[in-house]
């Protein structure tokens, strides 16, 4: 099967390649190569060159497309409405209307930012949206666009993992590193999520490759947790001192986006779906040390790895 990947070199695009390129033939596009496979064909380019992109989906003709491309800094969507809108909106446009005349199949990877985070409880799927942000309306807006043409999947979640570049640093790689240099961290402990590791979201999206299962799922882990639990729960899977790690309001604050207080997810659906047991916030950082520990960060970002977890040098 040939599927194509947008955003290929992110966080979750090597994730996908990493699971996916071992009985699929890839076909990936981001702004820079990622890892590089027998089976990995790369076109660089920017998905706002919207000819290029139908170009590339007519010259390849994926049967599936997984678009993971996204402006994930969440203040600059605000500074860059247009350009948001553009990406995650007008290239989905672009991808569903050339998957609706090729019968092909599309995974479009959204946010649990789309709610006001006023629920108390896990989010539905079902529950009304109301998204404060120019980055979660633009990337409903993408969802619109999938659910009405009836070509794919819309995955809500929220991801965490290792960045391959060593330009970039996800939320958990800059705690770990602030942990271990013995910088003061400043964790909200009124923002709460429900974070999945991207090679456990990866095996997931394998599975929904051959299902073919449409419509509109969060996945997401088994419950939810503050950002401030979650860095002493870093802290404590690694075995580093926690005493910098020190509790703040996102109230207090001065950011460009206004952001949701409860972002959780209820992953029943999907989960009763699938017949899959997800795991917990605390086993994704497992998962995180593990893949140091086993060499596969090494192997991801093609260079040695230093001991202590010392990953960005």
């Amino acid at each position: 099967m040939k599927i194509a990947i947008t955003g290929a070199s992110g966080m979750l695009g090597t994730a996908l390649i990493d699971e996916l390129s071992r009985n699929h033939d890839i076909y990936a596009t981001g702004r820079n190569k990622g890892i590089e496979r027998g089976n990995v064909y790369w076109e660089c380019f920017d998905l706002l060159n919207f000819d290029r992109l139908q170009w590339w989906l007519l010259d390849i003709s994926p049967n599936v497309v997984i678009h993971c491309a996204a402006m994930v800094n969440v203040d600059q969507c605000e500074i860059e409405a247009g350009k948001a809108y553009e990406l995650h909106m007008e290239t989905t446009k672009i991808i569903s209307s050339f998957l609706k005349s090729s019968g092909g199949y599309m995974i479009y990877i959204s946010t649990d930012s789309v709610f006001d985070g006023k629920k108390e409880l896990a989010y539905l799927e079902n529950d009304l949206v109301n998204p404060l942000n120019v980055y979660a309306k633009s990337k409903l807006a993408g969802e619109s666009i999938v659910l009405i043409d009836g070509t794919g999947i819309v995955l809500r979640t929220n991801i965490i993992g290792w960045s391959r570049s060593d330009n970039r640093c996800s939320f958990p790689e800059w705690i770990l590193r602030s942990l271990i240099q013995g910088e003061k961290l400043k964790l909200f402990y009124d923002v709460y999520f429900s974070p999945l590791h991207v090679s456990d979201l990866s095996k997931i999206i394998s599975i929904l490759i051959n299902k073919k299962l449409c419509g509109l799922y969060n996945i997401s882990s088994d419950f939810g947790i503050s950002k401030y639990d979650f860095g002493l729960l870093i802290a404590n899977v690694f075995d580093l001192a926690s005493y910098n790690i020190k509790k703040t309001s996102i109230d207090d604050m001065d950011l460009a986006a206004p952001r949701p207080h409860n972002m959780i997810l209820s992953n029943q659906k999907i989960s009763k779906e699938l017949g899959l047991k997800f795991g917990t916030p605390k086993d994704s950082i497992i998962t995180l040390k593990q893949q140091y520990d086993s060499g596969w960060l090494s192997r991801i970002k093609m260079r040695s790895m230093q001991p202590a977890y010392n990953f960005w040098k």
